[in-house]
């Protein structure tokens, strides 16, 4: 009996001890109490749900002698064409980009084809062929912006720019568009070269 007594005092406060710390570990260690940075398993799941509903668009925008870059956030979707229809639109939107003169006034994007060779066709309103001023360095600054967006947004090999559903040579006089637009695109040029050019 006191045999029994003396273990049960050696081993309650053991007991006692392993259950303070218990409590202890998981009250500073795992608890939620509003004032750590750590974020209770609810929390955590809103913000990865807020997370993954969106996803970035990329527009290049010709600002000058370059290219500006422009992240805007859409709705997370898996679907390609309204990934380019969004991304081209916003580009020809004149009251997104900061640059207003970028294109020629009134064009509008009037349909994205993606076509089995994996190339975009990017349809576009006569006006801006018509309403183009500018010298090659605009002209090409408006085909790299095209291919730029296109390609940054989407997996594909090539881009090709149609006016009002049809191929045409060029759309200010300096380049030929009459074939897809990735070599003119991708060309290293110095300002001096397009300045001859035009």
């Amino acid at each position: 009996m006191r045999k029994s007594r003396l273990t049960f005092f050696i081993i309650l406060p053991i007991m006692i001890l392993i259950a303070g710390v218990s409590a202890g570990y998981y009250y500073f260690i795992w608890k939620d109490d509003g004032s750590t940075g750590s974020m209770s398993l609810i929390a955590l799941k809103e913000k990865e749900k807020l997370v993954s509903d969106t996803q970035d668009v990329k527009v290049f925008y010709p600002e000058g002698a370059a290219l500006n870059i422009m992240v805007i956030k859409i709705k997370q979707t898996f679907d390609t064409m309204k990934i380019a229809e969004t991304a081209i639109g916003e580009l020809f939107n004149r009251n997104t980009i900061p640059n207003k003169e970028a294109f020629p006034p009134n064009t509008k994007v009037l349909g994205i084809y993606y076509g089995i060779d994996k190339i975009l066709y990017v349809d576009l309103s006569p006006d801006i062929k018509r309403n183009f001023q500018g010298d090659a360095l605009k002209e090409f600054l408006i085909i790299k912006s095209i291919y730029e967006t296109a390609i940054s947004n989407l997996e594909l090999d090539d881009v090709k720019i149609l006016i009002n559903g049809k191929e045409e040579d060029t759309l200010g006089g300096h380049y030929s568009i009459g074939s897809p637009i990735k070599r003119i695109a991708t060309q290293e040029v110095k300002l001096d070269e397009i300045r001859q050019h035009g």
